[in-house]
């Protein structure tokens, strides 16, 4: 965040533990805090204060996909990290899909998720109008028959036009920016997660996996998106 103003974060969780615990964490990094224990409470917070980040735990009785997917229907954009104790890839891809931008399960790593947090927050400097890498953000990058717009996230896919998250944005970008190179799992991770010695890459693949649904017509017959085996990824306009 610029200047002397302090990073807003909106936590939605409803066990009482996790929540202090999170809060108390987060506040030690100097971000100030909210904390919502169900999905109604979220909505209402979120669309009467400006956050910067909302931390979600998508459990049943907070119905966290739900709330995801009204925030970035009413055109609410603040990047959303989901917290869930669901790791099944299908869960996770659906996650994304409705617009969040990563996720951790629990039981969680803290330094991992104050990493990711950190993260998310310098990243939402785009929305301030800076350049994303050598592409200008009010560029709007065509491929096939598709369209992905930086300034608005939206893109056009095989389902119409969507908003991207920030992480399938992220990736997409460096995608655009380096067409035809192959680009480890581990460098993805190193630029759009900020986690070089991660040692767990399914994060890369589930942002794939999505791009993959949302451009390719056969998901198991790439057009645009190829896996290298062994090494990693490469875009082909």
């Amino acid at each position: 965040m610029s200047g002397d103003r302090r990073a807003q974060v909106l936590v939605v969780e409803d066990e009482k533990a996790i929540a202090e615990g999170l809060l108390l964490n987060l506040q030690r990094k100097n971000y100030e805090t909210t904390l919502a224990t169900d999905g109604e409470q979220a909505l209402e917070l979120a669309r009467s204060h400006r956050y910067d980040l909302i931390l979600l735990d998508i459990r049943p009785v907070l119905d966290g996909f739900d709330v995801c997917q009204k925030l970035r229907a009413r055109g609410d954009f603040t990047p959303i990290l989901m917290l869930t104790a669901r790791n099944q890839p299908d869960d996770i891809v659906y996650g994304l899909k409705l617009g969040s931008d990563d996720y951790v399960v629990k039981p969680f790593d803290l330094a991992e998720l104050l990493a990711r947090v950190g993260g998310l927050l310098r990243r939402k400097t785009w929305s301030d109008g800076e350049r994303i890498g050598g592409l200008d953000r009010d560029a709007r990058f065509c491929f096939g028959n598709y369209w992905v717009d930086f300034r608005t996230w939206q893109a056009k896919t095989l389902s119409g036009v969507v908003e991207l998250s920030q992480k399938e944005l992220a990736v997409f970008k460096i995608f655009a920016e380096r067409p035809n190179e192959v680009i480890t799992r581990r460098e993805l991770l190193a630029n759009v997660w900020e986690l070089p010695n991660h040692p767990n890459t399914r994060v890369v693949d589930n942002v794939i996996v999505a791009l993959r649904r949302a451009f390719e017509k056969h998901s198991w017959r790439p057009r645009h998106f190829h896996s290298v085996r062994g090494a990693g990824y490469r875009f082909t306009p």
